[in-house]
C-alpha cells in the first residue's frame, strides 16, 4: 500500500469530507479526511488504483487537489 497526503485548499464544511471521501473510495482507495487540516491522507495498491485517478476523483466533485 502507498499512502500519500493531498492538500484540499477549497474544503469548507462536513458535506465537503463526505464528497471527497465517497469519491476517494469510488475508485477503490482509502482516505481519512481532514476539514481542520485541510487535506486528505489516502492509502491505494499502486498496482490497482493510480494517483491520478484520485485526483481526477476528487476533482470531478469541483475540488482543488495539491498532492503534499
Amino acid at each position: 500500500m502507498t499512502e500519500v497526503v493531498l492538500k484540499i485548499p477549497n474544503m469548507s464544511c462536513k458535506h465537503c469530507v463526505m464528497r471527497i471521501t465517497k469519491a476517494i473510495e469510488s475508485v477503490g482507495a482509502r482516505g481519512e479526511v481532514s476539514l481542520e487540516e485541510k487535506k486528505a491522507v489516502v492509502q491505494f495498491d499502486p498496482g490497482k488504483v493510480r494517483l491520478e485517478d484520485i485526483v481526477r476523483a476528487i476533482e470531478r466533485y469541483g475540488y482543488e487537489v495539491e498532492v503534499a
